[in-house]
């Protein structure tokens, strides 16, 4: 189950949808609550908690333009799957964060995981869709 709160209603409607497509992709049946979050003294654009029995949260700063949004909630979604799957070591917080195995496959999906999205729901012509020069 997927529930989505804060935010816009597009924020919550594409949002709800990227966490179907990330799922569904890594064939994984998680319980997500996802929250739209004030993080205005925060660096950071999201995270993503393992709380207990399949259950997961994830916080995204809910200023984030919309392409950023979901880029952000596709790399959460990937260290949910990671969870899910028992793919994050103990002592995450050890080492750059560049380096952690778990930081470089989230961030090396989240892009292809954002277009795959937009195509597969015909939004990829949207100009919010594409990168900003």
């Amino acid at each position: 189950m997927i529930v989505v709160q804060g935010g816009t209603p597009n924020q919550r409607k594409y949002a709800e949808s990227m966490a179907v497509y990330v799922c569904r992709k890594f064939g994984i049946t998680p319980n997500i609550l996802i929250s739209f979050k004030r993080m205005s003294n925060d660096a950071n654009y999201g995270y993503a908690c393992d709380l207990e029995d399949n259950d997961y949260e994830i916080e995204i700063k809910r200023s984030l333009r919309m392409r950023e949004m979901l880029t952000t909630l596709a790399h959460e979604l990937v260290h949910v799957k990671q969870y899910v799957k028992g793919e994050i070591p103990e002592g995450i917080s050890d080492g750059d964060y560049w380096d952690r195995p778990h930081e470089i496959e989230a961030h090396g999906r989240e892009t292809g995981l954002f277009i795959r999205w937009a195509e597969q729901n015909k939004l990829a012509h949207k100009k919010w869709t594409q990168l900003s020069v």
